[in-house]
């Protein structure tokens, strides 16, 4: 029979002979290489974990797929936030100037899949728990930056974001969205504060020996009847490193006795002329979005400045200057502040 041969003779050379009736035998007689037609490479494995938690961390419903609850390709929003551009325009220039540019909240979009293998009763328990997590509205919402948060895990570390349901569980009933023991839903979510943070606050702490007393003993001595000491510099443009890629607003505690203290970085000028009582905190959150003074949780601007000035601690060194006034023995400041991104990973 007329036939078109490959014939590999297993020496590495290949004899072609072709006989024109349409039919090929190909035939490596024992020929040891790579196969004709090699496999295509497994896809890569997803290695970033997704969940959602309640602001207290005591409920964490994950999204990995292996426990009835999955998200679903198509997930929007992890990325970069969205952003407002500001321009302005000149008669007789082309084009336009930038003027700002000004970071809005972060929409998230979540295609999520919820199944049960066992019983409708545990599908409904997942639907519950997620409930639970997601409609906590009736809280005291002021200082909040949400009511529930997205969390994300990849080689970057884990990153939270604090987001609140907009809309998309409303419900569709049979079809191709859902069964007795299944359903498929998004959540529209909002994040009004839009960048990722880190789960634990960075905390630098300071803390500073008596200064050295002069012009008496407080013993109602001569030449002067009371103790007095001198300043004490903590620190002088101290570098502190933020990681992230946001710039973050610092929260700073006080814990005296402290007569007074003094803080000052680029941007910022704060000073506590009446200081913290012994065994007394001062608790000063510079977030524009929280800002409050509170000595042992009651209002407590008066011991502020009035000329103070506020602004966040940069990406990167910033150089920081403690000065306290007199500060005992107990005297502590500590610093804290959560590192930010930019996007999910």
């Amino acid at each position: 029979m007329a036939q078109n041969t490959i014939d590999g003779n297993g020496d590495g050379t290949f004899i072609i002979d072709g006989n024109g009736d349409g039919s090929f035998i190909i035939d490596g007689n024992g020929l040891q290489g790579a196969d004709a037609f090699p496999e295509p490479p497994a896809p890569p494995r997803e290695l970033r974990s997704f969940w959602l938690e309640s602001l207290d961390g005591s409920v964490i419903v994950p999204l990995s797929g292996t426990n009835g609850r999955a998200l679903m390709p198509g997930a929007t929003g992890l990325g970069l936030p969205p952003v407002d551009v500001v321009t302005g325009t000149t008669p007789g220039m082309p084009g336009s100037w930038l003027q700002e540019v000004n970071v809005l909240e972060r929409p998230i979009f979540l295609p999520l899949t919820f199944f049960s293998w066992e019983s409708q009763a545990e599908f409904f328990e997942m639907l519950a728990e997620l409930r639970s997590v997601a409609t906590d509205w009736d809280a005291d919402l002021l200082g909040l930056n949400g009511t529930f948060r997205l969390g994300v895990a990849s080689a970057d570390g884990d990153r939270l974001l604090d987001v609140t349901y907009r809309s998309g569980w409303e419900g569709v009933l049979g079809g191709g969205d859902g069964g007795s023991d299944w359903e498929k839903f998004a959540l529209n979510l909002v994040a009004v504060a839009p960048f990722w943070r880190a789960r634990d606050a960075t905390t630098q702490s300071y803390s500073a020996a008596p200064g050295t007393v002069f012009l008496g003993d407080g013993n109602d001595t001569h030449p002067w009847p009371r103790q007095i000491s001198a300043s004490v510099t903590v620190g002088s443009n101290m570098p502190i490193l933020v990681d992230g890629d946001v710039p973050v607003w610092p929260e700073f505690t006080f814990t005296g006795p402290i007569p007074s203290v003094t803080i000052s970085y680029q941007g910022t000028l704060i000073s506590v002329p009446a200081g913290v009582p012994t065994g007394q905190t001062l608790r000063l959150v510079t977030d524009p979005r929280a800002r409050s003074a509170r000595l042992d949780g009651v209002i407590a601007w008066d011991r502020i400045s009035m000329g103070a000035t506020f602004s966040p601690l940069r990406p990167g060194v910033n150089l920081v200057s403690i000065q306290l006034a007199t500060a005992g023995e107990d005297a502590a400041v500590d610093m804290s502040w959560f590192t930010q991104w930019k996007a999910a990973w």
